[in-house]
């Protein structure tokens, strides 16, 4: 559970958890030198210049008792002087124990300490000036008043280690940003190119970077190029074989024409018929597939564009627009061929139904069509045969004059998984019929 919630809170990216990896052992070992100097230079080194000075201390009080009869204890300034003090006797006891002692003043603190140590609590502490330090102690009944410099009791620019270790971090970290940048770059664009051809798009790619990086891009150059190939050669062939089919289909047409015209021949007539609108249907939708490139196209003009040119055969056909930044929105498309596909399924939709309704919306990662109609539907459980090529539904959509050759939502699926996207088939929940649902990543 806990490895859970912190993987939440943990970069997403290869770039993120790369800099993490190579900051958080810089961190620590700045945690741990930092720790380690503050012991070492504001704990043991003021300790030991503050016991030096205690001495020093020790040893003015030590006179000052001697000579107490002195009324104006002169001397004190003679023995100060000596040691670079500035002394002088007070009457007064100071209010405050400690006064201004910063809380991040570490080498203040040391200081503290070691003189209570050596005095005990009859010292007061004076923090406020600028660069000096008060010291208060009490000597036979009166109080003896020391002013000295910082420096006495604490090592010189000691900050100077940490800001150069903080300096060369950062350059180290900023070192390591460039150069992990221009690793990454080679993986971005592998990604990149591998999106596209999932759109159906072939970008020019050359493999650069580290070894492993140009073995990942040469090996998916490879691959597309196999697969590529692959579909080629299979377009080709039920291209050909289609375009073969034809002839004989012509001849058996012929043939029919001169039968006598009775119902069996008829039927003949129309089996034939069929078997060339499926033939015309496919050869149609290889050769576009075959030679159509890649353009950018505007999705409101492309649909408005289709919409009226159908409303000549489908009155009650419309356009709903949900989002008004597609005004200058442009997607990849093969436009002929995806026009195509969503010509099949408004014609299938016109067929069953009295009334369709073409959704288009903008989201975040995808671009959403939607095609509904008042028809009598399909059934969920036929939704996935219903995809399936030369698929014909006799009990959710009764087989009469309008059913096609099943072609026409199959061919709509794969142009649209060509562009990278998804075909699904639900219920609508407006018109009650069929929707037809299509998603396109942007």
């Amino acid at each position: 559970m806990k490895i859970t919630l912190l993987k939440q809170y943990l970069p997403r990216k290869l770039f993120g958890r790369t800099i993490l990896i190579f900051l958080f052992p810089i961190v620590l070992i700045e945690a741990v030198v930092f720790i380690a100097f503050i012991q070492r230079h504001f704990e043991q080194v003021t300790s030991q210049m503050s016991d030096i000075f205690a001495y020093q201390v020790k040893h003015i009080i030590k006179n000052a008792k001697i000579k107490t009869t002195n009324p104006e204890k002169r001397f004190l300034y003679d023995l100060g002087a000596d040691f670079g003090l500035d002394l002088k006797v007070v009457n007064n006891k100071p209010n405050l124990k400690i006064k201004n002692l910063d809380i991040f003043d570490f080498s203040g603190k040391a200081f503290v300490n070691t003189m209570i140590n050596n005095f005990g609590n009859a010292v007061f502490f004076d923090f406020s000036k600028h660069k000096k330090i008060t010291l208060v102690i009490s000597v036979d009944e009166e109080y003896l008043e020391i002013t000295f410099p910082r420096a006495r009791i604490s090592a010189a620019n000691p900050h100077q280690l940490l800001v150069l270790m903080v300096f060369v971090s950062i350059l180290l970290v900023f070192l390591a940003i460039v150069i992990l940048r221009n690793q990454l770059k080679p993986i971005t664009k592998l990604a990149e190119v591998s999106e596209a051809f999932g759109k159906g798009q072939s970008l020019q790619f050359k493999p650069s970077g580290s070894e492993e990086v140009r073995l990942a891009g040469s090996a998916f150059i490879a691959m597309r190029s196999r697969i590529e190939r692959q579909i080629e050669q299979r377009t080709q062939m039920l291209s050909g074989v289609s375009h073969d089919l034809r002839t004989p289909l012509t001849r058996l047409k012929l043939s029919l024409a001169l039968l006598e015209n009775t119902n069996e021949t008829k039927e003949m007539l129309d089996d034939v018929n069929s078997m060339q609108s499926m033939l015309d249907a496919f050869l149609v939708f290889a050769k576009t597939e075959a030679t159509e490139e890649t353009t950018l196209v505007n999705p409101i003009i492309f649909l408005k564009r289709l919409v009226t040119k159908n409303k000549k055969m489908f009155p009650n056909i419309s356009l709903k627009i949900k989002d008004k930044n597609l005004n200058h929105k442009k997607i990849p498309l093969r436009e002929k061929i995806f026009e195509r596909a969503l010509q099949n399924i408004i014609d299938n939709a016109s067929a069953f139904g009295s009334k369709i309704v073409v959704n288009l919306d903008l989201h975040k990662k995808y671009l959403l069509i939607q095609i509904d109609d008042d028809g009598d539907g399909i059934e969920p459980s036929n939704h996935i045969a219903a995809l399936k090529p030369f698929s014909r539904l006799d009990q959710s959509r009764n087989q009469n004059k309008h059913s096609g050759v099943g072609l026409g939502l199959s061919i709509a699926l794969d142009t649209v998984r060509s562009h990278g996207g998804n075909l699904t088939l639900g219920k609508s929940p407006t018109l009650g019929g069929l929707k037809v649902k299509i998603t396109i990543p942007l």
